[in-house]
């Protein structure tokens, strides 16, 4: 028992520390915290202001232009993550072994296709997401020359944030379409980060990786469950796969082509590193007339070139891969956070700009009632699409 707790303060010792310090804040500046819902805490700072100053006048025309187009990039995400939310929660209930659309990524967690996210990526990315996020509103809000009252940082429950407050009263006397802007800054500014990691990363970085290694096979993470030829066969996930039927597979691609050529119940011979296999193909579950071998998370390895394994060549290489790590990250949770920001959730700026709508629309009094029935709806599918994977694996 001493064992496990000692093993696991060892592995999570980073987020311990940090989480430690974090508290340690709170306490000592627990006079200048204001806590809200008694899991909201607030601490406001003057930080930022002359700068959302400078640069929200310097570029006046362009920033109020990107508001505008945020308004519409923001009502088109809100209708995208809904409708996703929803036809999620249709799948799980309707489709067998559907996967979950939503999840909480907080470091320490599996994501398939992504690897388990490292702490230190984690906190620099929520670190960039919410400056650029809450500065983003602060500066939509000061090119309309509305005033800016504080910034700070926002502790919820384990997840860490920054926050501006606009002067609200008189950014609600201004017309609807300066109210969307400021509104949906957060989250467009969020989405346009990512489309910037995402291409930095899939034409400067990557590419640049890549011309570091040479590829040896590929490999996989899980099956689909022990029936189908991989498990069968004994080929334990994580095994790199080298050829098939002889023919040298250096990436995922080549073995592929191959296998088209192939129907259920042909014989193959898998070849690895350590020894070959004999396997017989399985009917694909969604389309019997094709081959399966029941293996998922499939994914290209490579070795370093010899240049690269040594010297200051291979700082070289570990620094790139290790901004390749972080903009994968960067562009998955900055993207993530934008759209889920766009909910119609009153907690988040897609609630603001529905309730706006829906009091310009049906008045105060109709608009809020409506408000309020469609912020509850969403917070149930949320809640749902969280949940719900979980009691299903566990009938």
């Amino acid at each position: 028992m001493l064992e496990n707790i000692f093993s696991f303060f060892i592995q999570y010792k980073y987020i311990i520390i940090f989480y430690l310090i974090i508290i340690l804040f709170l306490i000592l500046h627990r006079k200048k915290i204001d806590v809200q819902g008694k899991i909201i805490f607030l601490y406001r700072t003057k930080w930022g202001l002359a700068w959302m100053d400078k640069y929200s006048q310097k570029y006046r025309e362009v920033v109020i232009l990107l508001g505008y187009i945020g308004i519409g990039i923001g009502f088109i995400g809100m209708l995208f993550i809904s409708f996703f939310l929803i036809k999620n929660i249709i799948d799980l209930i309707i489709v067998p072994n559907a996967a979950a659309g939503v999840s909480l990524v907080l470091p320490g967690i599996n994501v398939p296709g992504m690897g388990i996210l490292p702490f230190w990526h984690w906190l620099v990315a929520i670190f960039v997401i919410a400056i650029v996020h809450e500065f983003s509103h602060g500066i939509v809000a000061r090119a309309h020359n509305i005033e800016v009252k504080n910034t700070g940082i926002v502790f919820f429950g384990p997840v860490i944030g920054a926050f501006v407050e606009p002067n609200e009263k008189k950014m609600f006397k201004e017309k609807d379409t300066v109210q969307y802007s400021i509104l949906a800054a957060g989250a467009f500014s969020n989405i346009l980060l990512a489309i910037l990691a995402f291409l930095a990363l899939s034409f400067i970085f990557m590419p640049l990786e890549q011309s570091m290694l040479e590829p040896k096979g590929f490999t996989f993470d899980g099956y689909y469950n022990q029936s189908y030829p991989f498990a069968q066969a004994g080929i334990a996930p994580g095994t790199i796969i080298t050829s098939i039927n002889t023919h040298p597979t250096p990436s995922f691609q080549e073995f592929n082509d191959e296998l088209q050529c192939q129907k259920p119940g042909n014989t193959l011979i898998i070849t690895t590193p350590k020894q070959s296999y004999t396997l017989t193909l399985a009917q694909n579950p969604d389309d019997p007339k094709k081959s399966f071998l029941g293996i998922k998370d499939i994914h290209n390895e490579f070795d370093r070139k010899p240049l690269y394994q040594s010297g200051i060549l291979s700082i070289v290489y570990y620094a790139t891969n290790t901004i390749v790590i972080f903009l994968r990250w960067l562009f998955l949770l900055s993207f993530g956070i934008g759209l889920f920001n766009l909910l119609p959730l009153p907690i988040v700026d897609g609630g603001r700009m529905a309730q706006t709508f829906l009091h310009k629309l049906k008045g105060p009094t109709d608009g809020e009632k409506r408000y309020r029935l469609v912020s509850l709806f969403f917070l149930i599918v949320l809640l749902a699409s969280l949940l719900l994977p979980f009691f299903l694996k566990m009938l």
